[in-house]
């Protein structure tokens, strides 16, 4: 994506993607965009505003189909994401220095973002990937957006994350199945084989029991940067949540680093 198309996005559309900056909001050395997992909203990071230290704004990115914007049907295309994404978080970095974080789904979308940006006159310091199988590693497990709901609730049940209750709950089922299978197909069919520029720092995360992100495979988020970091932390699919205290002072240190 070139400059020329990330500026055309209009503020009102910058609105729908990103929450409005908190007015008690004190002076500002970094941003951090936190891009959810799949079936998630910005709510997941919500402990995080209070976590990741003084100075830095964590903005959760609101993705169509869940939390306010639930009426409009999800997306299934990282590429597309990427494309009506990065106008809003180059406005709204405003020249600040900042960092995109995505889990699962959302580090994919992250990596996406990072390739649109790295070109322009405020690229992102860092691209944290964690949970995820790098774009061009052939995974090792099914494609989970092809499988009959049967089996498809059991492997979402097996990744933990959503409590057993709301995948029996037909009426949960039924609002947000839709959601989760449009995530996991824009997860699942993107690849790419671009790589971020020596200017922007890759950091990968993955757990050191995470069925849908083995460790082996994390490593090879190596292959896609120069400057790489690749870190392992005990726990499965969703370390970076119950183990916030180990994960967010790396984030924090990423978002400082200059």
């Amino acid at each position: 994506m070139n400059r020329k198309c990330v500026q055309s996005v209009s503020v009102i559309s910058e609105n729908l993607w990103l929450p409005p900056e908190r007015p008690e909001t004190p002076r500002l050395d970094a941003r951090l965009f936190c891009l959810p997992h799949g079936g998630a909203d910005g709510s997941a990071f919500r402990l995080w505003h209070g976590e990741v230290g003084p100075g830095i704004e964590v903005v959760p990115v609101r993705l169509p189909g869940r939390g306010v914007r639930m009426a409009e049907p999800a997306e299934r295309s990282i590429v597309r994401l990427g494309e009506l994404l990065a106008g809003p978080i180059a406005d709204r970095a405003d020249g600040l220095p900042y960092v995109l974080f995505g889990h699962s789904m959302g580090a994919l979308l992250a990596y996406e973002l990072g390739l649109a940006l790295q070109d322009g006159p405020n690229p992102p310091a860092a691209v944290v990937v964690s949970g995820s199988v790098p774009p061009h590693v052939p995974r090792s497990t099914p494609a989970m957006h092809r499988l009959a709901d049967e089996e498809f609730i059991r492997r979402l049940g097996a990744l933990g994350g959503i409590p057993p209750e709301l995948l029996a709950e037909e009426e949960w089922l039924e609002l947000f199945l839709p959601v989760l299978r449009a995530d996991f197909e824009a997860a699942e069919t993107y690849r790419t084989r671009a790589m971020l520029s020596a200017g922007v720092r890759l950091i990968a995360l993955g757990g050191s029991d995470d069925p849908a992100a083995p460790p082996a495979e994390v490593e090879r988020w190596q292959e896609l940067g120069t400057d790489v970091t690749v870190r392992t932390f005990t726990g499965g699919h969703f370390f970076p949540f119950e183990s916030s205290d180990q994960v967010l002072p790396l984030v924090s240190a990423a978002c400082r680093a200059r």
